[in-house]
């Protein structure tokens, strides 16, 4: 296994796959890398993989052989893995449950904005602790009322109804903490709420990676309707992979054409001050590797 060089661009596009995407079928590997991050590990080693003659970074959300539950996965490290290798555009993947009428199972959905309901998670950069230099990275406040980017969004959404795939071009997430599915109650107040679609694992990745200042897009794929809609059946695990079995063919195909879509040039927006994302990512490495692993 290869260990990155530090500061060298080995990819601009970064891809994490979500439940049951755990490679890019077809693609061709060129590396593997051991990336030691300040957090510790990520959920394992980094493909670097050739997509279409793009160079792309494929890091599995929930480890190649599924072993992190939501509540466990290493989201700083993921995304400051994926920001160390040169990435600037990140793509994933995620499996969720549909809420409303219109986000029915075997819908696509291009999410656009999120709720979150999770606890526990590490999910900032900027917790206080990193307090030298000028101005200090120690704390940030990111503006977050947009937390999809809106240009690798639309390229998702030309993807799918380029392939005519059955898709919403928008819809709201809530994550929950996870693993335990939703009781009724709780998902017809996620509703009420606003939320169409609901997920164990959109949170914190899109502001992470805008806190790093790389754009974030999501391609979330309903694989049923989660207990609180009317008529729906308790939802279980094995439906869910079952689904996601099937999904991964049209799953991987718009993946790979929106990355072919992103242009060379592609500039994330500027969320946050550029120095203290330089400070982020001057932090030494944990001891821990993901080799150890």
């Amino acid at each position: 296994m290869d260990t990155p060089i530090p500061g060298t661009d080995h990819a601009r596009i970064g891809i994490i796959g979500g439940s049951g995407t755990y490679q890019l079928a077809g693609a061709t590997v060129r590396a593997t890398l051991d990336v030691r991050t300040p957090y510790g590990p990520p959920s394992g080693p980094v493909t670097l993989a050739d997509v279409g003659g793009r160079t792309v970074a494929f890091l599995p959300r929930h480890a190649s052989d599924h072993s992190l539950p939501p509540q466990k996965i290493n989201y700083r490290a993921n995304l400051w893995a994926l920001k160390s290798l040169g990435v600037q555009a990140v793509l994933s993947s995620s499996a969720v449950g549909g809420l409303r009428e219109g986000f029915g199972p075997e819908t696509f959905v291009v999410t656009d904005q999120l709720i979150d309901r999770t606890w526990g998670r590490a999910d900032t950069f900027y917790d206080g602790t990193v307090t030298d230099g000028v101005p200090p990275a120690g704390v940030q406040h990111l503006p977050a009322s947009e937390p999809f980017c809106p240009t690798l969004r639309s390229h998702l959404e030309a993807a799918l109804a380029a392939r005519g795939l059955p898709y919403a071009p928008q819809g709201t997430v809530v994550v929950i903490n996870g693993p335990r599915f939703s009781t009724k109650a709780e998902s017809q107040w996620y509703v009420s709420g606003g939320a169409d679609i609901i997920s164990m694992t959109q949170y914190p990745e899109p502001v992470l990676a805008a806190e790093l200042n790389m754009g974030f897009a999501n391609l979330a794929f309903i694989t049923d309707s989660d207990t609180g809609h009317d008529g729906s059946e308790p939802v279980t695990a094995e439906a869910v992979f079952a689904r996601l079995k099937e999904a991964q063919r049209g799953i991987l195909a718009v993946l790979e054409d929106t990355i072919a879509a992103i242009s060379e040039d592609y500039a994330p927006r500027p969320l946050m001050d550029r120095t203290a994302v330089a400070r982020i990512m001057a932090l030494p490495a944990a001891r821990e590797s993901v080799s150890a692993r």
